[in-house]
């Protein structure tokens, strides 16, 4: 059974230290005070600052515009023209939206979002103290601590080695523990967190049952978080329903609109080789050989479209790449926050409503609509 990786004290540090120096700055501006300079350029008082597409999108959400509808106008006019034209609507919503909070990166020295609250910011130091009393209080060891440069979001994933547990299927044996994050858009967020023994993969859970989320530190915020903390270690930090959900995505087809997606979703690290992980492009000529071709086809028949996996297969597909990507693609390194987010994205598939869970079982043979059988045909 492969070993679990943690990170060892000197790597600890390193990660305390970059996490403190990853901290966002917010600031308070008057909307009238921004200009949209391009999708990745404002002017705020006579300064260029740089904006990331995300924060664009953000920008664009407050001002009561889609970015895909800003795509579109520049599609037909210029882009100082798109630019002007939405500054014109920024301005208009001045009277509703007098104030923005901007999101600004140290790491990047860009803006990475905008937020029409000013909301309370938990600092990364006061969430590294509340985050390393829960590991240091659960015997946990840490196998993930992550910085992502683009949302500003701390991830950690810690597990208690003694925490196993199993779901009644051969060599499928687990080990608990949490992920715990800091935005500074959505706050602290708690959510289990496990791997599966027999590969070390990670993976984080996405069960609303064990999902809290924690905006601020004061006492009456955090009395219901150590008390929903307290329920997870009652359960051995297992998530709601584990052993259910797996069995269900053992036993489910995964469709075609599933495995696309989970073959995006590692196709940036991996490249070509997705496909060994995750065989869409077998499942793609299958289809083509009975003269279906899936470019043509909406999402929805997507979602009614099996394939030859499960959607367990899948989910591990992508929890073995975001564990195992140094190990397997020896031409570059994978960025740590790449990998935790692949975690978080294969939970959030296993915790989805299957696409095919709810197809019904037929009694008919596949050939029933020869002639013989049809009814109505048979009436002259």
């Amino acid at each position: 059974m492969p070993q679990i990786n943690t990170l060892s004290k000197s790597l600890v540090n390193e990660r305390r230290a970059i996490t403190s120096n990853a901290q966002t700055l917010r600031k308070a501006v008057p909307v009238r005070d921004i200009d949209i300079v391009s999708e990745s350029i404002i002017s705020y008082q006579g300064r260029y600052v740089e904006i990331t597409p995300k924060a664009f999108g953000q920008l664009m959400r407050l001002i009561g515009m889609s970015k895909t509808f800003a795509n579109q106008f520049e599609a037909l006019f210029s882009p100082e023209t798109k630019a002007k034209f939405i500054n014109t609507m920024k301005n208009a919503m001045a009277a509703n939206l007098n104030e923005i909070t901007l999101v600004m990166s140290p790491i990047q020295k860009k803006i990475i979002g905008f937020s029409k609250k000013a909301e309370e910011l938990i600092s990364n130091e006061r969430f590294l103290d509340l985050a390393e009393g829960i590991i240091g209080d659960h015997s946990m060891e840490i196998t993930n601590w992550s910085v992502d440069s683009n949302n500003g979001a701390v991830t950690i994933n810690a597990f208690n080695p003694k925490a196993q547990f199993d779901i009644g299927i051969a060599d499928e044996v687990f080990t608990a523990g949490l992920t715990m994050k800091n935005s500074p858009f959505g706050g602290i967020q708690i959510m289990p967190y496990v791997n599966r023994l027999w590969c070390a993969n990670g993976c984080t859970t996405a069960m609303e049952a064990d999902k809290y989320t924690l905006h601020n530190l004061n006492q009456e915020s955090m009395e219901p978080f150590f008390n929903h903390l307290s329920q997870l270690r009652k359960n051995g930090f297992v998530p709601t329903g584990f052993k259910d959900t797996v069995n269900r995505a053992m036993n489910t087809s995964a469709s075609l609109n599933e495995m696309e997606r989970a073959h995006r979703m590692i196709q940036p690290i991996v490249g070509e080789r997705a496909d060994n992980w995750i065989p869409l492009h077998d499942n793609i000529a299958a289809y083509h050989a009975i003269n279906v071709d899936t470019k043509e086809l909406s999402t929805e028949q997507k979602k009614r479209s099996k394939t030859d996996q499960s959607v367990w297969s899948i989910v591990n597909g992508v929890t073995h790449v975001a564990t195992h990507a140094n190990d397997i693609i020896l031409d570059k390194t994978i960025d740590e926050a790449d990998s935790t987010r692949l975690m978080v994205n294969a939970g959030t598939l296993l915790a989805k409503d299957f696409d095919m869970a709810n197809e019904m079982p037929s009694p008919f043979a596949k050939n029933v609509l020869k002639e013989a059988t049809q009814i109505g045909s048979l009436l002259n």
